[in-house]
């Protein structure tokens, strides 16, 4: 085979390998729906969290939402510590989500009372398929 020949050669193989690949990647926009992880875990894939403070009756509460992005259902323990100039609060408290498809119940709240408004907060969640 001449040195062209070769080029060709290649160029055609990999070529080839280029459109075997496009053909096993999901359509653009098309990506799979998360699946929930086996075992107890917090669930990256599978849960958005939010936390941050609010107050309720006029007094300082620090609050962690959980909206569930799987169609599996989710049981969740959340532990919470804040700690402020005024001290310090640890919490922790169970959240049931429903699956994705089933709206607003897919989304949970976990309440505590903290000190005061603001401050340093660390949280942490396990959880696991039901």
């Amino acid at each position: 085979m001449t040195k062209t020949e070769l080029i060709v050669a290649a160029a055609l193989m990999l070529g080839g390998c280029f459109a075997a690949a496009a053909q096993n990647a999901p359509a653009p926009g098309q990506e799979p729906p998360p699946v929930a992880d086996k075992g107890t875990t917090a669930q990256e894939k599978c849960i958005d969290e939010n936390d941050g403070y609010t107050r309720r009756g006029g007094k300082p509460m620090f609050v962690i939402q959980l909206e569930n992005k799987c169609e599996q259902r989710l049981t969740c323990k959340v532990y919470a510590y804040v700690t402020s100039a005024r001290g310090v609060v640890q919490g922790r408290g169970t959240i049931k989500l429903a699956a994705k498809s089933k709206g607003a119940a897919a989304k949970g709240t976990f309440v505590m009372p903290a000190k005061k408004m603001g401050g340093n907060s660390q949280s942490d969640r396990e959880c696991r398929v039901y």
